[in-house]
């Protein structure tokens, strides 16, 4: 059995117009031309989609089920020829991006819509990390690009743009024994529990920024920061992830001393080296290059 596409178009032309002449003036065809499609197509698949016994045909039973099937592979059809348009025009049919689990969730979709808007054929996959699982995931090409946010400097594996800053700020419970200290040194940090940033493959921040004895390693920024609102430890966290938590008094920043330590990292677009990419991946590349260079808690 072969079913052709053009036949299955008169099958659903007819049954859309209610006539064999109707769906010809639609298409631009003969009646006869219609009227052989639609019965070449009941030969190919054994029964009779039409009830032909009064002035108009009528769907018969297997008609109407089969119908439903034939606008689902026609509208398969379309997207087929859709999607290999938007291939010739040099968009990528998928993109990769690999984010740090710092950058605002606001500002990522407030990009990937207008992304969506722009490129809604590009399929998109998304992944998120912290300190090298983003370079580790561009690395192996898990990610076409991704956004990071490294203790110093990006992987010199990949090419990199650095194109904003993240500010941090070190926060206790105001419960907390370091709170009440008028200035926080080294020693003072020594003695309480520390939290401390890990990623999945275990790489966490340089042994230069571990000030506590006793740390706590957690993935996500966001459970650090309930864990010092609770009192259990004091750690650094983006500045914006705390702003509420410091206006409303459910955290303080500490006044602490670390001497030429600064309170910053930068934000990186990085890619893998020699990487070509297409208008999609320009575009989106371009769009969070201009969306972090501004204020990152918009």
């Amino acid at each position: 059995m072969g079913v052709s596409l053009e036949n299955l178009k008169a099958f659903v032309a007819a049954a859309d117009a209610g006539s064999f002449s109707e769906a010809a003036r639609r298409m631009g065809k003969a009646q006869s031309r219609v009227s052989t499609s639609i019965s070449n197509l009941e030969v190919d698949l054994g029964l009779s989609l039409f009830d032909r016994s009064g002035k108009f045909p009528v769907l018969s039973p297997e008609g109407e089920t089969l119908l439903r099937d034939s606008r689902q592979v026609l509208s398969l059809c379309k997207a087929l020829e859709d999607r290999a348009r938007v291939f010739c025009s040099g968009i990528e049919p998928r993109f990769k991006l690999a984010a740090d689990e710092l950058i605002p969730p606001a500002l990522l979709a407030k990009v990937l819509g207008q992304f969506q808007e722009r490129f809604p054929e590009t399929e998109l996959e998304f992944f998120t990390g912290t300190l090298g699982d983003i370079s580790a995931m561009v690395e192996t090409g898990r990610a076409d690009l991704g956004i990071e946010v490294p203790v110093f400097q990006p992987s010199e594996k990949c090419d990199w743009r650095n194109v904003g800053e993240l500010n941090f700020v070190v926060v206790a419970s105001p419960s907390h024994p370091l709170s009440a200290l008028p200035v926080v040194r080294r020693r003072d940090l020594e003695s309480h529990l520390q939290l401390v940033p890990v990623s999945r493959r275990g790489e966490r921040e340089a042994e230069s920024f571990l000030f506590g004895k006793r740390s706590w390693q957690i993935e996500d920024s966001r459970v650090i920061r309930e864990l010092a609102v609770k009192g259990y430890g004091w750690g650094g966290i983006a500045e914006y992830l705390v702003m509420d938590d410091l206006k409303h008094g459910r955290l303080v920043k500490l006044p602490v001393i670390f001497g030429d330590h600064p309170l910053n990292s930068g934000i990186y677009l990085i890619w893998r080296k020699a990487r070509v990419f297409g208008r999609a991946g320009e575009w989106i590349k371009e769009a969070f290059a201009r969306a972090l260079g501004g204020d990152v808690t918009q």
